[in-house]
């Protein structure tokens, strides 16, 4: 771990502790330690491993993309884009082989039907 993130680590357990303890509101906590977070991001723009459950447009846009013109106390602007965002990073359902077990079992039940109505 390297000294930034040490002094990252340590910020956000100062911030965590002001909270618990009622100095600061949740959206100032939030506020607070989104813009801790983002001193974690490199100056080049490069993803680093921390950041996995980011979308994968992200890794190659700019941070300036990322920027959100809702102020930061507007705590459902922010609860939208969480949703946004773990809508997108969900996985695509497969569609073919389930579409195929669907299939299969409207077959079954019409032969049992049919099996069922000649006896």
């Amino acid at each position: 771990m390297t000294e930034r993130e040490r002094a990252i680590n340590q910020d956000l357990h100062v911030l965590d502790e002001a909270h618990r303890l009622g100095r600061i509101t949740r959206a100032e906590y939030r506020a607070r330690r989104r813009r801790v977070l983002e001193s974690l991001y490199d100056s080049s723009g490069v993803v680093t491993a921390r950041k996995t459950l980011v979308p994968g447009v992200a890794t190659t846009s700019s941070r300036a993309r990322h920027a959100h013109p809702a102020s930061v106390g507007d705590a459902s602007a922010a609860s939208g884009r969480a949703l946004t965002t773990l809508l997108t990073m969900r996985p695509g359902i497969a569609w073919k082989p389930l579409l195929a077990i669907l299939a299969g079992a409207v077959l079954l039940v019409l032969l049992a039907y049919w099996l069922l109505r000649g006896a």
